[in-house]
């Protein structure tokens, strides 16, 4: 009996997990004008191979390892490289790559997310993610 409800109850949250799922792959022309100005102007030469769609939000996935995520509007929210992978610093505000440059000589910016507070870096080969305000202001360490 133990066995039955337990594998009910295993099929019912599978179900129901599936169903929440709504991501789904998209054509390129789908994301928002903003989403695409931002590609092309700093991901120029990365090739796009594939476009997600989950709700309002875009996940794009371009060559060499590299993800961008967007909201509806078209904004960025976070972009993530692979390990390894050095992703552009150009949309990053100067300040945030200037503390990584001058505190991280030998360090690269392998991801970034923007919250409600700041955001979040994280660097190649430095373990904690380094946290900065909305200016760009270092904060601390993500722990």
């Amino acid at each position: 009996m133990k066995k039955t409800v337990l594998g009910l109850s295993l099929m019912i949250a599978t179900v129901a997990f599936i169903s929440c799922d709504d991501e789904k792959v998209v054509p390129v022309n789908e994301i928002p004008a903003t989403s695409q100005a931002f590609l092309d102007t700093y991901f120029d030469g990365y090739s796009i191979n594939k476009v997600e769609k989950e709700g309002t939000q875009y996940s794009v996935s371009l060559q060499g390892g590299v993800e961008v995520d967007f909201n509806a509007q078209g904004d960025w929210t976070e972009v993530d490289g692979s390990d390894g992978v050095v992703i552009p610093t150009g949309f990053i505000l100067e300040p945030i790559v200037a503390y990584v440059m001058g505190e991280y000589p030998n360090d690269k910016i392998n991801g970034i997310e923007k919250k409600v507070s700041g955001y979040d870096v994280d660097l190649l080969t430095e373990d904690p993610d380094l946290l900065f305000d909305l200016d760009g202001k270092y904060t601390g360490i993500d722990r």
